[in-house]
């Protein structure tokens, strides 16, 4: 049972799998990009996607919206990379977060979730 719950963490945590930077020296590196947000940064990285996408669009607030929000975004800066959200129910003892994927991301996709995740402002 313990071997079991442990076991469920680690993948959670992300153990066992390979790092990824959201932001590489080289332009040409193509990548998965992963990123846990929970509620707070959440709100604000999808309050950022749609001011970007549209300042009378309603937040997205389901990882299907913010997956289709996000493939949208990366399509308009010229990026490359298929997004992908699912979503962690809170717990007796952990908060809820979000992990947005983001597979084959480039250069220009790693900057636009870089911004997002960060400073939350695209110019």
């Amino acid at each position: 049972m313990l071997g079991s719950i442990l076991d469920r963490a680690r993948r959670l945590l992300g153990e066992g799998e390979p790092e990824t930077a959201i932001i590489s020296t080289d332009p040409d590196t193509v990548g998965d990009v992963v990123v846990a947000l929970v509620r707070p940064e959440l709100d604000k990285f999808a309050g950022s996607l749609a001011t970007f996408l549209d300042p009378q669009m309603l937040r997205p607030d389901s990882p299907a919206l913010l997956a289709g929000a996000l493939g949208t975004a990366i399509d308009r800066v010229g990026g490359q990379g298929r997004a992908v959200v699912t979503r962690s129910p809170a717990g007796l003892y952990t908060p809820e977060y979000w992990h947005v994927r983001i597979n084959g991301a480039d250069a220009r996709t790693r900057g636009l979730l870089a911004r997002l995740a960060t400073s939350g402002e695209l110019n």
